[in-house]
């Protein structure tokens, strides 16, 4: 726990963060994560997880709450109802948010990295994806997380505690996991296997964008309740089969490397830049002064590559949701493929990095870059790169070959 205090300053907080003694009687958040941490420590040893998998779970657990200590507040009215009461919104996304720029400085191999984040992001989402009840709930978590360890970190979380209606969540835990085996879901490497297949037999010889297109669209129109087989997603990228506009989308701090890359793996993509358009605007690259202009000049850029049919990367942080979900909907809306790319440096090199660009950001906007962060989900894009501070790329999801680009 040392090791992981000396890269999350913010886990020092978790004993002075309270929790709502009605569901969480045992204390506050340091408290709690204690007892899941053996909690998750016995499941382990009970399941003779593999070396990697209770890595995986032991440090989900040891982190499945760090969010509190960014989030927790009273809401309520006093006099009126229950009076106030502690709340920890969106505490699972901005832990796992808080987490991603961090955690790399430990060395973890990817998938574990990966893994961690996972569980941490979607520690809450069981209830959700159980009232909700249908297969299309289960395949967009299953793309994300694996659910058997998913399902110990939850056990973990509620025998961790005390508090109101434990026994009945423990129920509701055990109806997820028999529906997730009754869809066949339950251990699934890739929930959308079955798709793939009748994607590819249906386009035979079709060139991987194409492949990675439809299929793409059919997960994210099959999860919003659009569709309901791969038959469908195949009959509706017909127009697709014409020819379509490929976007890239980088998301990453200053300094980790975004446009360097670019450079070298998509010399074929045009590239919108802002720092480029607000340097051609007023002078400077750092100059936020005509944001709306810049903002503005990128848009109308994207929206003709967009147009042509041709091959595009969005050059920007996109650190936050809104911003990547804009700049991804023109994309979906103009019917392109859209990738994001993810990068992940480790914290140290990140600073040095940028001390030894050219165009060198302060220190203060670096830190208020990694605090403001919202680390991307999988159905933000049709495919999904993750490339670490060396440009490597350290997986991939949704390409139906590797690191097509064509």
């Amino acid at each position: 726990m040392r090791a992981l205090a000396d890269v999350l300053p913010l886990l020092a907080r978790l004993e002075h963060t309270p929790q709502d003694p009605r569901w969480h009687a045992e204390g506050d958040v340091a408290r709690h994560t204690a007892l899941v941490f053996a909690e998750a420590a016995r499941l382990a040893d009970a399941e003779a997880l593999a070396p990697d998998e209770r890595l995986t779970l032991l440090l989900a657990a040891a982190l499945h709450d760090i969010g509190k200590a960014l989030t927790t507040r009273l809401a309520g009215d006093v006099g009126e109802g229950d009076g106030m009461h502690l709340i920890s919104p969106r505490h699972a996304d901005r832990g796992r948010s808080y987490l991603a720029y961090r955690l790399p400085e430990l060395g973890l191999p990817p998938p574990v990295l990966r893994d961690v984040l996972a569980l941490v992001g979607h520690h809450h989402d069981v209830p959700r994806v159980l009232e909700a009840g249908a297969p299309a709930a289960y395949r967009r978590l299953v793309r994300q997380v694996r659910l058997p360890l998913l399902y110990l970190l939850e056990q973990a979380d509620l025998r961790g505690r005390v508090g109101e209606g434990q026994a009945g969540r423990l129920d509701d835990l055990e109806l997820f996991r028999m529906q997730a085996q009754d869809y066949g879901l339950w251990d699934a490497a890739d929930p959308y296997r079955a798709w793939a297949e009748v994607v590819g037999a249906a386009l035979p010889g079709a060139p991987p964008a194409l492949l990675d297109r439809t299929l793409g669209q059919g997960l994210l129109d099959h999860e919003a309740g659009r569709i309901q087989t791969p038959e469908e997603a195949v009959a509706r990228a017909y127009r697709a089969r014409r020819g379509f506009a490929e976007l890239v989308v980088v998301c990453g701090p200053s300094g980790s490397g975004k446009s360097t890359w670019i450079a070298g793996t998509l010399p074929d993509h045009e590239v919108v830049s802002l720092d480029d358009l607000r340097a051609r605007l007023t002078g400077r690259r750092a100059d936020q002064s005509m944001n709306g202009q810049v903002m503005q000049a990128a848009r109308e850029a994207l929206r003709a590559a967009l147009r042509r049919g041709g091959k595009v990367v969005w050059d920007a942080t996109g650190l936050r949701r809104d911003a990547r979900r804009m700049v991804l909907g023109l994309g979906l809306d103009y019917g392109a493929l859209t990738t994001l790319a993810v990068f992940q440096p480790q914290p140290g090199d990140l600073g040095a990095r940028n001390l030894g660009r050219a165009h060198a950001v302060p220190g203060g906007v670096l830190a208020a870059q990694l605090a403001s962060a919202e680390f991307p989900y999988l159905p933000e894009a049709h495919r999904t790169l993750w490339v670490d501070g060396a440009g490597q790329t350290t997986g991939q999801g949704g390409f139906a070959a590797s690191l097509s680009w064509s």
